[in-house]
């Protein structure tokens, strides 16, 4: 199974924070993982990191939906903004409690979405991406 260097996580809830980080370093999913509680300290990250070392950017970002100051729909519009410090465009997985089918919906249109997993992460849902 894959392991991942460096996971993003963003969300704003610290008990959801916890326990992704806990079930992460749990499964040997990610060496590690960095958060960023919304999407506009997300993009901060993505740039700081950019500019110093790609090698440090994540290959694979959770992303919570909805969050104060930026939420998760403006975070993946503003995206492009920092999409060309990558080498490799990380794969991005909505995490959310949701259940409104507009949801659903709305995370087909962008291309760079590859799931949306409802919360809790648990253990199948990594091993549903190792195995990719």
């Amino acid at each position: 199974m894959k392991q991942f260097n460096n996971v993003l996580l963003v969300e704003d809830d610290p008990i959801t924070v916890l326990v992704c980080e806990r079930i992460i370093k749990m499964t040997g999913f990610a060496q590690q993982v960095r958060v960023a509680n919304n999407g506009q300290e997300a993009l901060d990250f993505l740039q700081e990191m950019g500019s110093q070392n790609s090698e440090n950017l994540p290959e694979l970002i959770f992303l919570d939906i909805n969050m104060p100051v930026m939420n998760g729909w403006e975070f993946l519009q503003k995206f492009g903004s920092v999409q060309q410090l990558f080498t490799h465009t990380p794969d991005i997985y909505i995490l959310s409690s949701t259940v409104d089918p507009e949801d659903f919906k709305r995370a087909q249109q962008f291309a760079i979405v590859k799931s949306f997993i409802s919360k809790p992460l648990v253990k199948e849902h990594l091993e549903e991406i190792q195995n990719k």
